[in-house]
């Protein structure tokens, strides 16, 4: 793990605070990290499987229930689609 303290100005800060008031992402750090999986799949850096593999890995630790899992993928897809909605509309 790798901890940073970033500091934001200008056109990076715009884009950080619009990502939070849309509600794409709950945190300035969620937003980074959205960023940097973006970047490294437009880049080619890393792949669907790659993160498909990650995402798994994390599943397979968790204590969570695969039901509660669910359902909270299902809760963020529908999100997800009226954020998009609201964007574009």
């Amino acid at each position: 793990m790798t901890t940073l303290t970033l500091k934001f100005e200008g056109v990076y800060e715009q884009v950080i605070n619009n990502m939070l008031s849309s509600k794409m992402v709950k945190t300035k750090t969620e937003a980074v990290r959205f960023a940097l999986l973006n970047f490294g799949l437009n880049t080619g850096m890393i792949n669907d499987e790659t993160v498909l593999d990650a995402i798994q890995n994390n599943l397979a630790k968790s204590s969570r229930a695969m039901g509660d899992i669910k359902a909270d993928i299902d809760q963020l897809k529908h999100e997800t689609i009226c954020r998009y909605s609201e964007l574009h509309n």
